[in-house]
């Protein structure tokens, strides 16, 4: 095999702190983004969707909504439009309990280089239908592009007169339970590819102009960090070995080895077993641990 030249990047890479609950956080109030942050799974009343989709404390909660609507049950997707027609006479309320974040977001953004007109953003994520790539694009007012290890809704997507370009690597177009095990069984890389911090659910900037950021509560994978960082930095001896003597995996070997290790008992070494669970706040399900799940 021959080996591939290097690619360098016109820009220097950035990391991105942000997450589904701080996006939908921020744009609460926003006719474009509130209905689809109602569009994923979830069970439960009122308060805890505000809790546990929004970030939102209790004090903030009761600031902008009526102690009648928080006791209203729901079931997500089935009832989004419902849900929506609650919260539209309270959108103001909203928006304006949450807008120390988004103020500070923008300014993240923007200190971030997102904003720059001369540069389209490429944003790299694991998948799988770009909600935080669209959010962005809504916010940012500009075309993206997202570059994902599997896309189940891959091309163009409109957001609010933009374009947010969504391609996959390992898969596109595909759909949960029909048979791709990346998909099915991507909770396994969602444990591992993760922040050493937890997901985070707010930002502010100070007045010194620098930014402070809160995270929700730690999952074992990042009170273990330190053991993940080993596993990281074993797969980047990995990488550097095959590229030195020229090694090179097909996306079918990715595959098949991915596989191997997601459905076959005793493949995952016991030795980290303890960092697979990962925090599903977001759904209502709170810590999940796939490995018991998944039965592996």
């Amino acid at each position: 095999m021959q080996q591939e030249s290097s690619i360098e990047l016109a820009n220097d890479p950035i990391y991105l702190r942000v997450s589904r609950t701080l996006l939908f956080r921020a744009m609460l109030g926003s006719e474009t983004i509130t209905p689809m942050a109602l569009g994923n799974d979830f069970s439960g009343s009122v308060l805890d969707l505000m809790r546990k989709r929004f970030g939102l404390q209790l004090h903030e909660i009761f600031a902008a909504l009526p102690f009648e609507l928080l006791r209203f049950n729901c079931e997500l997707p089935k009832d989004k439009d419902l849900v929506f027609q609650w919260l539209s006479p309270h959108l103001e309320a909203l928006k304006k309990v949450v807008s120390p974040t988004r103020k500070a977001l923008i300014a993240y953004l923007r200190r971030s280089g997102l904003t720059d007109p001369e540069k389209r953003p490429l944003m790299l994520d694991l998948g799988y239908s770009g909600t935080i790539q669209k959010i962005l694009t809504h916010i940012l007012e500009r075309d993206t592009t997202g570059l994902y290890f599997i896309a189940t809704k891959p091309g163009d997507a409109e957001v609010s007169r933009h374009h947010a370009l969504l391609k996959g690597v390992f898969h596109e177009g595909v759909g949960w339970r029909n048979g791709c095990t990346m998909l099915d069984r991507s909770l396994l890389f969602e444990c591992l590819l993760t922040a050493p911090h937890g997901q985070m659910v707010d930002i502010r900037q100070k007045s010194n102009g620098e930014f402070e950021y809160f995270y929700g509560r730690q999952a074992a994978t990042q009170r273990h960090f330190q053991d993940l960082k080993t596993v990281f930095d074993g797969a980047i001896d990995h990488v550097v070995m095959c590229r030195r003597h020229g090694v090179n995996y097909t996306k079918l070997d990715v595959q098949t080895l991915y596989e191997v290790f997601a459905t076959r008992p005793n493949c995952i070494p016991h030795d980290v077993w303890h960092l697979f669970s990962v925090d599903d706040d977001i759904t209502g399900n709170g810590i999940v641990n796939p490995m018991q799940m998944f039965a592996i």
